[in-house]
């Protein structure tokens, strides 16, 4: 299992191609968003260009999520495909970053760590607010009238008791007005 290209082997004529498996203990996502991981598959080519190298290829595997509304741990399939601009860090310009600047990684490195590869473009593809099923997506909070006075009336009479003199404050400047 290859782990890393050396970049001074890429020619504009000959790419390098790997498919590699990459196991989930080389890759560095954070815990308190991804329980565990399956191994990830990952297909990569790097191709020279005049200045830097074009970089394309594909991740696939599996992590273990928690649900943001239900809190139920659910398994979500990785499956990414991806393409960027590798360029030496001479390359970096002044001035406003347009459309295209955001498809481009600056390194002055010679080996590339298809591990780093990997953990990059799992966390860039990682649901913000994971959920589980289109039913738990689609749930809303919400309370009729009635269960909503019930709240109300509930949260009034239980007060934290290191907030009691707070709420008897409260409530004689209410009787005064």
């Amino acid at each position: 299992m290859k782990r890393k290209i050396n970049l001074n082997e890429v020619t504009a004529k000959e790419p390098i191609k790997v498919k590699t498996q990459i196991q989930s203990s080389q890759v560095d996502l954070p815990k308190e968003e991804v329980s565990k991981s399956s191994p990830f598959n990952l297909e990569i080519e790097v191709r020279r260009k005049p200045v830097g190298y074009d970089v394309k290829g594909k991740v696939t595997g599996e992590v273990e999520l928690t649900c943001s509304k239900c809190n139920k741990k659910f398994t979500h399939k990785v499956e990414q495909p991806f393409h960027y601009e590798l360029m030496p860090t001479s390359e970096i310009g002044g001035g406003q970053i347009k459309k295209g600047d955001l498809d481009i990684k600056f390194s002055d490195e010679t080996v590339m760590d298809l591990a780093e590869v990997v953990n990059e473009q799992v966390l860039l593809n990682l649901p913000v607010k994971p959920v589980c099923s289109k039913e738990c997506e689609e749930s809303t909070i919400s309370f009729s009238v009635g269960e909503e006075e019930q709240v109300k009336e509930k949260t009034e009479k239980e007060v934290d008791p290191r907030w009691a003199k707070l709420k008897e404050l409260q409530n004689k400047l209410s009787e005064k007005e």
